[in-house]
């Protein structure tokens, strides 16, 4: 590509390698290409916490992040990578530059001298561990390994004590249950100087939302947390905060007045483990085999699935459960008990207000499939909690205390319930009986009303909550809401009666 300029180099060779890896293929390899104002922005955040000297990545690829490390003003520049092909157009791409490229697996190769920095996008996905792999890092047992993850803690091996280590990941390992063990050993090597959400770059892997993670090796000064979103800065998180909470998980990206509605929701509330039962669907390790897209036939099973749920209402598209006798004991576990079912798979929805928490209620001779979590209680307490995971105060917890596009039934666990609620759950759960007949919303803002107060948040709390929800709707609504909170919320005409 005669005259072509670095940046038109690396991303000539990156979508011709995309193209012939395929969708699949480019999955497998866990390979996502960096945008160089992504790679910019995660090298200057590296520069703002120390970063100076001998800057490597351990995974150069045609060298997108050594390129930018080379802008910003890095003069020793070293790459490790496995493609051979990627690392030739690396080296045209930085011919005017100082660096030195090496055809490694650096996960078991050690670079000679000191290494100051490291900047990297490492692969993603999911690795197969072996014996020895969990010998050399336990901190990854007890689940799936993540590649990132294992880069992360190479990259801490790799760097000089005192040394930055600035690499673009998922930002789950921060929340995910699973991922406890690993929190708590990058917190022993390392101080976490700077976590920033950079949303989703990555076009190929729409439901990838990454950060900037920085870490420095110890021994190094402590120090709290920069956490930002893209450019803005947001809450800072004290170390103490982070070793505190590293087995529950982080909920990082903040404002002060988001952390503060957050603490007064919980201060009110107990965990939604704690008020109700809450289960998995059925996995039935096979639904071709066991799931008939038809109405059951007599003696068959209904089942529901993620389709079916809209907000309060089950909007059923008829299925039956086929040769369910190797199935019978958890069949059983739902059958007979009326449920509210909370879709586990969520879209990838941009829009502030896309509510990421849907749930309906479930009859109790249907039974839920592994596309749903299941929430059990007593009758009028059941009501009541799905209005409450409905209402804008439980959408906007739920969304400052995690980015993962699925809603796992532990992080449905957390979720806080008022403790007003529990004892007298009857207004709320008339208001949930009701909504569905209600055919201009003006229930759910009398829901939402009605748990804004059940939490007692103040009016700037409330303001905080809707503003971050509604985003530019938000006058719309917030007059919406205020005309609900001043009608008595039970005498809602709804279709020319009193609800």
């Amino acid at each position: 590509m005669s005259g072509a300029t670095p940046d038109e180099l690396i991303a000539t060779f990156e979508a011709e390698r995309a193209r012939a890896l395929g969708h699949e293929g480019r999955r497998g390899a866990a390979l996502y290409y960096t945008p160089p104002s992504v790679a910019a922005q995660v090298v200057e955040l590296a520069q703002r916490h120390g970063a100076r000297g001998v800057v490597l990545d351990p995974c150069a690829g045609a060298g997108a992040f050594l390129l930018a490390a080379a802008r910003a003003g890095f003069s020793h520049l070293r790459g490790i990578d496995q493609d051979a092909a990627a690392l030739r157009v690396a080296r045209k791409a930085l011919s005017g530059f100082r660096v030195q490229l090496e055809r490694a697996d650096a996960l078991e190769t050690r670079p000679h001298g000191r290494i100051d920095c490291i900047v990297s996008n490492p692969p993603y996905g999911h690795v197969r561990p072996d014996a020895a792999l969990l010998r050399r890092y336990p901190a990854l047992r007890g689940g799936e390994v993540d590649r990132y993850a294992l880069f992360m803690l190479r990259a801490l091996e790799l760097v000089r004590p005192g040394g930055v280590a600035a690499l673009l990941v998922p930002d789950t390992w921060m929340f995910l249950s699973r991922a406890s063990r690993f929190r708590e050993e990058v917190l022993r090597l390392s101080e976490l100087a700077a976590a920033v959400d950079l949303g989703k770059p990555f076009a190929a892997a729409k439901d990838t939302r990454v950060m900037a993670v920085v870490l420095v090796r110890k021994p190094a000064a402590v120090r709290e947390t920069y956490v930002g979103r893209g450019s803005e800065s947001l809450s800072p998180a004290p170390r103490a905060e982070l070793v505190a909470q590293a087995r529950r998980g982080w909920c990082l990206y903040r404002t002060p007045l988001e952390r503060a509605l957050c603490e007064a929701m919980e201060a009110a509330s107990l965990p939604l483990g704690r008020a109700c039962d809450v289960g998995y669907g059925l996995r039935t390790g096979d639904n071709r085999r066991h799931v008939a897209r038809r109405a059951p036939l007599q003696g068959e099973v209904a089942l529901a699935g993620g389709e079916d749920i809209t907000p309060f209402a089950l909007a059923w598209k008829p299925k039956a459960l086929l040769d369910g006798e190797r199935l019978s004991t958890l069949v059983a576990r739902q059958l007979g008990r009326p449920r509210v079912a909370v879709q586990r798979i969520r879209t990838n929805a941009q829009a502030p207000w896309a509510r990421w928490l849907e749930a309906a209620p479930v009859p109790g001779e249907m039974v839920c499939l592994d596309s749903l979590s299941t929430l059990a209680a007593d009758d009028e307490r059941l009501w009541a909690l799905l209005a409450l995971l409905q209402s804008v105060a439980l959408q906007r917890f739920h969304r400052l205390r995690t980015t993962d596009v699925n809603v796992k039934p532990s992080a449905l666990r957390e979720l806080p319930v008022p403790r007003r609620l529990l004892d007298d759950p009857r207004e709320l759960a008339e208001l949930s009986r009701a909504r569905p007949r209600c055919p201009d919303g003006a229930i759910d803002r009398a829901i939402d009303g009605r748990v804004y107060a059940l939490f007692g948040l103040s009016k700037e709390l409330v303001e905080a909550c809707e503003r971050g929800f509604w985003a530019d709707r938000y006058d719309e609504e917030n007059q919406r809401l205020r005309e609900s909170c001043q009608t008595p919320p039970l005498r809602l005409r709804v279709n020319g009666r009193t609800a």
